[in-house]
């Protein structure tokens, strides 16, 4: 998505013809990125049973619908390029560059450790997918209770409208998918994700390698040790957005906190990851306006509170997995507003200089989008504001909110006078 900067780059330019589209890009503040990489952390408690065919039938759906769009663009020369840059553009819905990768709420299983990064472009992506989701880490038992394969069926045959036995042997081995529940009763979501992320880069934080002693004298262990690093290699790519997605009928007690409502300890431990944008998506109990969990049943008030912290800090989202009557949702729904999110990434563009107040501008699809009204302290304490942007002078970025969120297939310039001049740096 485009960041243009007002002086200096002549309003003629903003509505010309593709050369001189490409020609301007050379001084465009680049913040799109069409890499999104997703991580799934599924509870794996025995309370999640009963939703685990629900889960597996409608994955298999959501991640299919995402990877049917392919790649067809060629690179012969400057028409393709200059054909290419509108695409990006004008089309970029077709061109995220997914992965995925699954993981679950039981770090003493796991140690962090993500069986395989699946790339939108690689073979068979929802039978590869689901095999990660059903047969390491989803809770099954004996005795679940899976209906009768249909007539017909062949081993190799993709998942259709419900999960069968058949199919899971054929998948995962014969029982092999069962046995996969957590074996502490104990979720701990936030802890999966920095032991993973922990796994995914060459030099991880100190913090990934030491046990320690929470604030209520609970120990916890690191599973990490010396020889990991790397064994998460692709999970973390490169000037990507990471989106976690959380998917419980519980919420977070991770040892490394005690009953803190607020996860600050992780947000300092995800910090040391570097500059990269997290994204969290909770798919769980719903809370009312003042904490407490709306449904009753195992969750408690204060691990539902560390996930919606998470999701709300990020720009994320909240989906309740109950409906008004407490009974747990069919997740086609749910899946449905996570591919709405997917396709509105980026909620804040960095900008090359900084601005001079008053001088900000914000065009999106060619019409202006109005300032964010600041509506004060909300949940967490935290400035609420209304639909619209917003300047952040901590990161030096434009923020949209609320409806104003640009899909990524809009065109969003922002207009501004820079306090230190026009930036001379090009990117080539």
């Amino acid at each position: 998505m485009r960041a243009l900067l007002y002086a200096s780059i002549p309003l003629a330019l903003v509505a010309c013809n593709r050369y001189d589209l490409f020609r301007v890009a050379g001084h465009q503040q680049e913040t799109f990125t069409n890499r999104a990489d997703v991580l799934f952390v599924i509870d794996n408690s025995d309370s999640m049973v009963e939703e685990a065919e629900s889960l597996a039938v409608n994955f298999a759906t959501f991640i299919n619908e995402l990877e049917t769009v392919e790649d067809t663009r060629t690179f012969d020369g400057l028409g393709d390029a200059v054909a290419n840059y509108v695409d990006e553009v004008t089309l970029r819905t077709q061109f995220v560059d997914y992965s995925f990768a699954v993981t679950n709420t039981d770090p003493d299983r796991t140690e962090g450790r993500i069986e395989e990064v699946i790339r939108r472009t690689d073979d068979d992506v929802p039978t590869r997918f689901i095999r990660e989701l059903t047969c390491k880490n989803t809770c099954f038992t004996a005795s679940s209770a899976l209906p009768a394969a249909p007539p017909g069926y062949s081993c190799g045959d993709p998942l259709g409208g419900f999960l069968t036995q058949d199919y899971l042997d054929c998948t995962c081995g014969e029982d092999d998918w069962q046995g996969n529940c957590s074996g502490t009763g104990i979720e701990e979501g936030l802890e999966s994700v920095f032991l993973a992320m922990c796994r995914a880069v060459p030099n991880p934080p100190t913090a990934c390698f030491e046990d320690g002693v929470n604030s209520e004298g609970i120990k916890y262990f690191s599973p990490i040790r010396e020889g990991a690093t790397l064994s998460n290699e692709g999970l973390l790519r490169d000037n990507a957005n990471m989106i976690v997605v959380v998917v419980t009928d519980e919420g977070d007690s991770s040892r490394r906190l005690g009953r803190e409502e607020i996860p600050v300890e992780y947000e300092r431990l995800f910090a040391q990851f570097g500059d990269r944008r997290m994204t969290w998506v909770f798919i769980g109990p719903g809370q009312d306006e003042t904490g407490d969990v709306v449904c009753p049943g195992t969750a408690t008030n204060f691990a539902v509170t560390r996930y919606a912290y998470m999701a709300f800090t990020t720009g994320g989202r909240v989906i309740d997995i109950f409906d008004s009557s407490c009974d747990t949702k069919d997740f086609d729904g749910p899946l449905g507003e996570l591919g709405e999110l997917l396709t509105n990434l980026l909620t804040a563009f960095p900008l090359q200089s900084v601005p001079v107040p008053g001088t900000i501008t914000v065009v999106v699809d060619g019409k202006n989008v109005g300032e964010a009204e600041n509506l004060g302290a909300g949940l967490f304490g935290l400035d609420e504001f209304s639909d619209g942007w917003s300047y952040q002078s901590s990161d030096n970025s434009i923020k949209f909110w609320g409806a104003a969120i640009p899909p990524y297939d809009s065109n969003v310039e922002v207009f501004y006078q820079p306090i230190d001049g026009i930036p001379r740096d090009l990117p080539f």
